[in-house]
Order: structure tokens, then sequence, then C-alpha cells
């Protein structure tokens, strides 16, 4: 038994314990990310968990935003 199971054994033990609230959130957390590192198709990664990133969307940017002029081609500048 790797000592990622282990501690995801000891998470699982304690999540039946708790109800909910913080300590529950945490450890919940960490048992999601615990996953994530043995089975990364599995489970959605610590990053998009915590950024609430949408399945399948990590590709994109976390804060959409216009492009900056410097984004831009020259061409597509408009002039006054």
């Amino acid at each position: 038994m790797s000592f990622i199971q282990r501690e995801l054994d000891r998470i699982a033990i304690a999540l039946n314990k708790q109800t909910a609230g913080d300590e529950y959130e945490r450890l919940y957390a960490a048992q999601q990310a615990l996953s994530w590192a043995l089975e990364p198709g599995g489970f959605k990664s610590p990053y998009a968990e915590i950024m609430g990133i949408q399945e399948g969307s990590e590709d994109y940017s976390v804060d959409p935003h216009p492009p900056q002029s410097s984004d831009i081609p020259d061409q597509m500048h408009f002039s006054g």
C-alpha cells in the first residue's frame, strides 16, 4: 500500500466522522487532490477544483479578459 493510499484511508475515516464545516471541506479537498495524484484521469485536478473550472476546460483562461491592444495585429488597429 502506498503512502498516498494510507493517507486516503485516514481521510476517509475522518470524513465519516464529520458532517459539515471547514474541517470537512479541507478533508474533502485533500481527498480529491490525493485521488487525482493517483488517477489524474478520474478526478478533477486540484487547481481546477479550487478555481471552479468546469471539467474539460482546463486549457482556457481562468480570468477571461478582452485582448490588449498589443495582442491585436497591426492591420486590425483602427485609426481615426
